[in-house]
């Protein structure tokens, strides 16, 4: 079919295939380099726009670390931590103030218990195992002024059971009794020397 076309047109036609080779090997070699500059383009547009926010993140610094002193000032005048020096101290302080509340509200204390304290970030923790009998009543309010004390005090590990009823002695029959039996932890913070 070639052979049948004229010499001129058998030229062009070897002339446009070898233009084709030209162009195909040009973009073979060129086509990846033009995709990496593209790419790096892109890489450092994305980073000059991360840098761009880092540097309002640090302009901004100084208004956070005003933020944060005051959040700190503030935390210090809500009570939040206990203020005493030692965890013993810290401890004995905390089975006070569960004796006085379970009085008040009218409950028995059976036994309270001293936890060894741990460590928990830059804090100590304090806790103390608490056993109670009482009404409903006393219990709500136990619970209520526990968690509305300052310093700061977490319930956990409650478990709470019914006293069995009692037989009166005349008549044998069970007496209703609403008394609970109720034990709990009582836990408290201290700050390290490290906050």
């Amino acid at each position: 079919m070639i052979k049948q076309l004229s010499r001129d047109r058998q030229r062009l036609l070897a002339f446009a295939l070898l233009f084709l080779c030209i162009v195909l090997v040009l973009a073979a070699i060129f086509a990846p380099l033009i995709n990496a500059a593209t790419s790096a383009n892109d890489r450092i547009e994305d980073l000059q726009f991360k840098l761009l926010r880092y540097k309002r993140i640090a302009a901004g610094k100084g208004q956070v670390l005003q933020y944060l002193d005051r959040l700190k000032t503030e935390q210090g005048d809500q009570n939040h931590f206990s203020d005493r020096a030692t965890p013993a101290l810290a401890s004995a302080d905390l089975q006070q103030l569960i004796k006085k509340v379970v009085v008040d509200a009218g409950g028995r204390l059976l036994s309270t218990q001293v936890v060894p304290e741990t460590e928990e970030d830059h804090f100590i923790k304090t806790s103390v195992k608490v056993q109670m009998s009482g009404d409903t009543m006393a219990l709500r309010n136990v619970l209520y002024d526990i968690e509305t004390a300052r310093p700061m005090l977490i319930i956990d590990n409650l478990t709470i059971r019914a006293i069995s009823a009692r037989r009166d002695p005349r008549t044998r029959k069970l007496l209703p009794s609403n008394e609970l039996n109720v034990n709990f932890d009582v836990s408290g913070y201290i700050r390290t020397l490290q906050n």
